[in-house]
């Protein structure tokens, strides 16, 4: 079974990658970003009961002090994490057969926390992008800035209430 995990800021923290982000968009000369919001994302494959991804989630992938994190089986429909309406999320992960070192620190780390039967992780960027755009300029921003396209995919999607 895999698993989905979002680590974010909690909203009184300042997300210093998304205001890199927002910086190097206007660098772009692309007008109309209000807010980057970022998240570490993370793909773990594994036989897990909700009490030990929670563990995961709380002693390994988050800071509890700056961080909140979300998780749900993977393929699972639902909510997103923000209502807002007309804000574009962009996923960023690795292509298959690219080494996800990060990743496999994870697999380590959930061992160490004795949790067994994880087979896999793998790690992405998730960007919430706040603004009046359209499409084409998502995907400018998404090649331009958040992804590498030779060793990432990324994916594109219109939150719309």
């Amino acid at each position: 079974m895999k698993w989905k995990i979002e680590v974010r800021y909690k909203p009184n923290i300042p997300d210093a990658a998304g205001q890199g982000i927002l910086e190097d968009i206007t660098d772009l000369g692309i007008s109309g970003v209000d807010l980057i919001q970022t998240a570490k994302v993370y793909w773990i494959d594994g036989e897990f009961r909700v009490r030990e991804v929670d563990q995961m989630c709380s002693e390994l992938l988050a800071d509890p002090v700056i961080q909140d994190y979300t998780y749900q089986r993977f393929g699972d429909c639902s909510a997103s994490s923000t209502s807002e309406t007309g804000v574009w999320t962009v996923e960023v992960r690795f292509k298959p057969g690219v080494t996800d070192a990060v990743g496999e620190s994870v697999v380590k780390g959930i061992h160490d926390l004795g949790i067994n039967g994880v087979c896999a992780a793998r790690t992405g960027q998730k960007y919430w992008i706040f603004g009046n755009l359209d499409l084409n300029t998502i995907e400018t921003i998404s090649r331009s800035l958040l992804a590498n396209e030779v060793i990432q995919a990324f994916d594109i999607e219109k939150k719309t209430g």
